[in-house]
């Protein structure tokens, strides 16, 4: 038979279990929401609580009062990370976690980064140094029901944030640093320049083709052209070079005059003598081998 105890112990465990189940799965008239998007290795994540309208028709003005310091949220402040230094709207924002607010007024705002970001909405912070404060201009736009932060907009050097509530927006263009920059200098990318001959790795006894690529430096940036021109993927011809290690190149495919993406899947390594490239390897993103070169002029 069972003892008191026993009874005692399974009844407060049932207790515990259900009270944790009930706290884990509560209604919130402003449910929790994430929003990421990561750029070039800068992950930009956004933390907020999305209030309804419900039918309020003057969101601004009225709900959320002209000259009032509001976070565009609910509950918690909305809060802004990212693991890189950015810039916002060319604003300089060091990497880290803001607790983020609206000074909202009849036509232009003030957006607020505040480095305080545990805080409760009606918590608003007074000014202090660390702050970053600058101004935004919402625009009009047809009604939308429930605040929504998004990234509508995602570019090789950053993204477009935007915030929406009731017939307001806010759109703010976020800048990354970037990883590698596609610029070398000439007397950085001299050792590597030249014609260069090369197979594919498992192909030799089928493809009797000479290939070559010839590395060239245009005064701002080294460039790759081959011969004959890449069937497998032809918008790498004539493309830049980006420097990934001391002798690790990757190609950048520039598109109407912006970097597209960053060719990863294909890895120059070249093999150095006396500080001279002699030879290259290319390889893939999994460091299988793809192709052997050699050098045949400067």
């Amino acid at each position: 038979m069972m003892n008191r105890m026993t009874r005692f112990g399974i009844v407060a465990m049932v207790v515990v279990t259900s009270a944790a189940t009930r706290a884990d799965a509560q209604i919130r008239a402003s449910e929790n929401a994430v929003v990421t998007q990561t750029v070039d290795g800068t992950m930009f994540t956004i933390a907020y609580s999305r209030p309804q309208a419900r039918g309020r028709t003057a969101l601004f003005g009225k709900t959320v009062k002209m000259g009032e310091t509001w976070t565009p949220g609910a509950n918690w402040a909305t809060t802004l990370e990212v693991n890189r230094d950015v810039t916002l709207d060319g604003q300089a924002v060091r990497k880290g976690k803001y607790s983020v607010w609206f000074v909202v007024r009849a036509t232009e705002w003030t957006l607020i980064l505040d480095p305080r970001f545990q805080r409760f909405h009606e918590e608003r912070p007074d000014s202090i140094a660390s702050q970053i404060r600058f101004a935004v201009r919402p625009t009009e736009v047809p009604p939308a029901e429930i605040l929504t932060w998004s990234f509508p907009e995602v570019r090789a050097d950053g993204v477009q944030i935007r915030f929406e509530w009731g017939a307001k927006r806010v759109e703010l263009t976020a800048t990354v640093q970037a990883s590698h920059p596609i610029p070398i200098a000439r007397p950085d990318a001299l050792p590597f320049l030249g014609l260069y001959e090369w197979k594919w790795a498992d192909d030799v006894l089928v493809d009797t083709l000479v290939h070559r690529v010839e590395f060239t430096h245009d005064g701002t940036v080294m460039r790759q052209t081959h011969t004959p021109f890449p069937n497998w993927y032809p918008l790498v011809q004539g493309q830049p070079m980006v420097r990934i290690n001391d002798e690790w190149f990757i190609t950048a495919i520039i598109v109407r005059g912006k970097v597209y993406e960053m060719d990863s899947d294909m890895v120059y390594e070249f093999t150095m003598k006396d500080g001279k490239a002699v030879s290259l390897e290319i390889r893939d993103s999994k460091d299988v081998l793809l192709a052997t070169g050699t050098r045949v002029q400067r």
